[in-house]
């Protein structure tokens, strides 16, 4: 046991080593000095921060002049509110307390016809029927701060349907306000409604990940969909706990699977009645019209042949964007109060610039007298070794020091298969008769 202890810390001193890297984000940084006077909007300036592989490598804040901003500064986030209100819809399928796939008219007697067969999942993938105002922000029962939860959810329900349930998506905030009524009724707490939710949302949300000034800005009527206030330095832990595969602080907040299915694309090839990707994409390029929605998020980059999202995103009205880079293990939040379509542009050619500042340093180095080439690094499925001829053994450890795959007879080129391999941080070792040769890996899915 105490061996495997000074292996672990040994190996963790020469993961710190090795994977402590510094990227070149000189060209980030001339972007958001040079955009100040543009997008600072009513906030007066905005703060960006990143982190990946759980390590925080940029939080840097820019200002008009005389302004003050910061990483900690509450705002308004609109529809990012989106994403963290879906943390508690999933959180309550996790415990059992409801399913995905559970209608309307399972809680809420007063929902009849094509409005009581709406599913919790159609409501959270814009997908339910209802005729959406195109956001929250503006609209009349959403931000109705004189009514209660329950009483602005009966009157989303006494207007007609767009659609019938599942034929189309459509954006907007009423489906999510349908389903955080009827979270309310499914949790049975025993407290008016709009203060039931916010109980959910401490439960689920903000008291595990230690959010504790992000809350609805509507007491009796929470936007579901776009009333929280948050922070960056908030709503990051929701990112990174996603990231972590539903673990934060070595408490598991929701389940792998949970997670996966929250990544999928919930629309089902529903044709697009309005969507803000479609209205921007004619006036800011990069912007795919044809954007998706999962559940909370949008799947903002897709690999066409997988499917497989990599990048997640939930921006709001006002722009303040968050989103996650799966492929690059990395977490975003972009502060910000302006106005999304002000944003947009520089919010576009930012990411642009994080993902070529990333992939110009390797995220994983070579030693410097390493012998042997291994590529890709990071892997994913075929490892790809050369210069290890002669090699008495060939093996792949993990950060635990235990031994996950050995090679003998080592030839050149080798291949090892790791698609098999969870995600993390590996140590190839070389064993030739002069001595051991040491390569760091990383496996990414």
């Amino acid at each position: 046991m105490r061996q495997i202890t000074l292996l672990t810390i040994a190996l963790m001193f020469i993961s710190a080593r090795l994977f402590g890297q510094t990227y070149n984000f000189s060209a980030l940084d001339k972007l958001l000095q040079d955009s100040v006077a543009k997008i600072s909007g009513t906030g007066g300036g905005y703060t960006l921060i990143l982190i990946k592989d759980g390590r925080e490598i940029y939080n840097k804040t820019f200002t008009a002049p005389n302004r003050m901003y910061s990483a900690d500064r509450p705002v308004p986030i609109a529809s990012a509110s989106k994403w963290l209100s879906a943390g508690v819809i999933m959180g309550m399928v996790d415990d059992g307390t409801w399913k995905l796939d559970d209608s309307v008219g399972k809680f809420l007697s007063y929902a009849t016809g094509d409005k009581a067969r709406m599913t919790v999942r159609q409501m959270f993938s814009m997908t339910s029927g209802i005729r959406e105002e195109g956001g929250s922000v503006d609209d009349e029962i959403l931000r109705n701060s004189t009514i209660t939860l329950d009483s602005a959810v009966r009157a989303i329900l006494a207007l007609p349907l767009a659609t019938t349930p599942g034929s189309s998506m459509a954006y907007g905030g009423r489906g999510m306000h349908v389903a955080g009524r009827c979270a309310e009724v499914a949790s049975k707490i025993a407290l008016p409604s709009g203060d039931a939710w916010d109980t959910l949302f401490a439960r689920y949300v903000a008291r595990p990940l230690g959010m504790r000034f992000t809350f609805f800005a509507n007491a009796n009527n929470p936007g579901v969909a776009g009333s929280i206030v948050s922070s960056a330095n908030e709503y990051k832990n929701y990112l990174q706990m996603l990231l972590n595969g539903g673990v934060w602080n070595g408490r598991r907040i929701l389940s792998q699977s949970i997670i996966n299915e929250m990544k999928l694309d919930q629309t089902r090839g529903a044709p697009i009645l309005y969507s803000p990707y479609a209205v921007l994409a004619p006036f800011i390029p990069g912007i795919d019209r044809n954007t998706r929605y999962a559940l909370g998020h949008w799947r903002e980059v897709v690999d066409a042949r997988s499917n497989e999202v990599l990048e997640s995103s939930s921006q709001g009205a006002f722009g303040f964007s968050p989103w996650i880079d799966w492929r690059r293990n990395l977490v975003g939040v972009f502060s910000v109060q302006s106005q999304l379509v002000t944003v947009e542009p520089t919010y576009l050619r930012m990411k642009q610039l994080i993902r070529t500042a990333l992939d110009a340093a390797t995220s994983v180095q070579s030693t410097d007298d390493a012998p042997f080439r291994i590529s890709p690094n990071p892997a994913n499925e075929m490892l790809h070794i050369e210069g290890a001829e002669g090699a008495s053994i060939l093996t792949l450890t993990n950060v635990l020091g235990q031994t996950v795959m050995t090679l003998r007879d080592v030839q050149s080129p080798t291949i090892l298969d790791v698609s098999s391999l969870p995600s993390g941080i590996y140590f190839l070792r070389i064993h030739t008769h002069q001595a051991t040769q040491i390569q760091p890996l990383r496996v990414m899915r």
